[in-house]
């Protein structure tokens, strides 16, 4: 006989015990001990015991029917919000610790060999006791939640085979074929198949657990039946209660109300399948989207922000580039005016140059010939005057007379070709040929648009007496020849201004091919070229230009390849100071 607790004489209040609808299982005998018990301390008229289905029990609790009520810790945890709180939890031998007394056994048929783990049973169809059903349902969602897979849309269908008895259904669905897998409650398969009924060894069990506990389990462990009280008890009698369950003493299986200190399991069962306190997260309300989502708005206000930031960047720096870009046009258009600029320029000092060069040279070549005819012409005249006078020498008078007036036609033409070559007269200064040798390497450069690079080593105070644009075309002309005969190469054009003994040197190295003997003394006689289509008519007038001005010009083949060409002016010393005095 269990040990009872005097009964209070303060209250003759009815206290209401709950009991929800269950599957029979081992423990049924603490349950009805306990009902008896509760019945005897309290007495009858101060205590009854009323019977619920799940949804009733949860309708009772809501309404304020009960003062303490029996059921799963499932159902104690969904009525959270009510304010319940638990009083004892049920314990037994088999599971001394209240906190882990209660799971699910997936079964399926143990010819079912394509069936091994819980990945296999995805889209096979399930057997279950009720939806609300924490062991016979709910606990096994998790697991398949666990494992990583949507349970509301891991099975192809579910089949529901109601509370109380009808766990029984869910094995006989299970060996009829109706479902592949089954959930159990804990210890059913063990304790409650009538081996008369069902030959369990027709059964299997999914990742069974059994090692663990005496029982077969597919799933973690949560605590079991729990007797809870709600908030319309008071103080005084729930304390009552709770003493004179725990002085219940156990009975013949050993089973005994503990005390359960661990819900989290529960509590996190419900919050990730949405269920009992935590349906609301079903329900999408504004604050909910906000506090599920707050990172993702975050995230994605972030990228907006950064879109925006990166747009408003990118147009500072389309503008900052439009304008480098305007001035780099400007710029270039101002290079590409000084190139065609410096280009007529050099065009025209070669025009200059050839025109004044072929016009010293008419002048010069054409006179002493057109002088000797007509000192013949004239001299033939006196010999004819001093003949007898006929017919025959008067025609012949006549045709010299004739010739010497066109040799004075003749003459006073090179003398206006002379004079046209005189107007362009040359102005000799002190200058430093090195300057000079700048300026036209800037000009020759522009005028190829930067496509031919010139490498200098100028020696300053290179002082000579000449004419400044004269001996820039001289420098131009040596420059053409070498970029030339160059051709496609990327080697730049080596030029120097140095000093040796009494002279200024001027040196321009290419790495143009290699000239024979033949061509090589080509180069020394005018109006040669050893290009295929040259007249040698810039050479010419650099010849020219430097014998005017008592220079002289050489070509020597370098050692490797190309050629190098000298011109070399007399040095003046003492120029500043030369210069000054004049």
């Amino acid at each position: 006989m269990s040990a009872i607790i005097p009964c209070a004489q303060a209250s003759n209040d009815t206290i209401t015990l709950g009991v929800s609808s269950r599957v029979p299982n081992v423990n049924e005998d603490l349950i009805l001990k306990t009902e008896r018990v509760l019945t005897d301390h309290f007495g009858p008229k101060n205590f009854r015991i009323v019977h619920y289905s799940l949804d009733g029990l949860v309708e009772a609790i809501k309404e304020g029917e009960v003062d303490i009520f029996l059921s799963s810790a499932g159902l104690y945890r969904r009525m959270s919000s009510e304010g319940v709180r638990d009083l004892v939890a049920l314990a037994s031998p088999r599971f001394p610790d209240p906190n882990h007394s209660e799971g699910s056994a997936f079964i399926v048929r143990n010819d079912r060999t394509d069936l091994q783990s819980i990945k296999d049973l995805k889209g096979k169809i399930l057997a279950a006791n009720s939806p609300t059903g924490f062991s016979g349902y709910q606990i096994g969602l998790y697991e398949i939640f666990k494992a990583g897979y949507d349970p509301e849309r891991f099975f192809s269908k579910t089949i529901f085979t109601g509370e109380r008895e009808k766990m029984k259904g869910v094995v006989q669905a299970v060996l009829d074929g109706k479902a592949d897998v089954g959930f159990l409650r804990l210890c059913y398969f063990e304790d409650m198949i009538d081996p008369k009924e069902t030959d369990p060894n027709q059964l299997r069990i999914i990742g069974d657990r059994k090692k663990e506990l005496n029982c077969s389990h597919s799933t973690d462990l949560y605590p079991s039946w729990t007797i809870s009280t709600t908030r319309h008890i008071s103080p005084e009698k729930a304390k009552e209660v709770l003493q004179v369950l725990l002085a219940i003493s156990p009975t013949e299986k050993g089973a005994f109300w503990g005390l359960a200190s661990n819900y989290h399991g529960v509590d996190s069962l419900f919050k990730d399948l949405k269920l009992g306190p935590w349906y609301y997260l079903r329900e999408w309300t504004v604050n909910r989207f906000l506090s599920t989502y707050w990172p993702f708005l975050a995230l994605f206000l972030l990228c907006i922000f950064g879109l925006i930031a990166h747009g408003f960047r990118t147009e500072i720096l389309v503008r900052r580039k439009t304008e480098e870009l305007e001035l780099a046009h400007k710029s270039q258009t101002q290079l590409l005016q000084r190139a065609k600029s410096a280009s007529e320029r050099l065009d025209s000092l070669q025009k200059m140059g050839a025109i004044g060069q072929m016009s010293s040279i008419i002048s010069h070549e054409l006179r002493p010939p057109l002088a000797t005819i007509q000192m013949y012409t004239r001299g033939g005249l006196r010999v004819i005057e001093g003949l007898e006078n006929t017919k025959e020498n008067s025609k012949i008078v006549s045709a010299f007379s004739l010739i010497d007036k066109q040799c004075v036609k003749m003459e006073s033409i090179i003398e206006k070709v002379r004079s046209y070559a005189k107007q362009k007269k040359t102005k000799h200064e002190l200058i430093d040929a090195a300057e000079i040798a700048k300026i036209a390497v800037e000009n020759f450069e522009i005028s190829k648009n930067g496509s031919v690079k010139v490498k200098t080593d100028f020696q300053t105070d290179s002082f000579v007496w000449a004419d400044s644009l004269e001996l820039e075309l001289v420098i131009v002309n040596l420059l053409r020849n070498a970029s030339e005969a160059q051709g496609s190469l990327s080697e730049p054009i080596r030029i120097s201004v140095t000093q040796a003994e009494n002279k200024v040197e001027i040196s321009i190295l290419d790495k143009g091919r290699n000239l024979s003997e033949e061509e090589l003394e080509k180069l020394k006689v005018p109006l040669t070229s050893t290009k295929e289509n040259g007249m040698g008519l810039g050479l010419t007038i650099v010849k020219t230009i430097v014998e005017a001005h008592q220079g002289k010009i050489s070509f020597k083949r370098n050692t490797d390849v190309g050629l190098t060409v000298t011109v070399s002016f007399p040095l003046v010393k003492d120029g500043f100071e030369w210069q000054a005095q004049k």
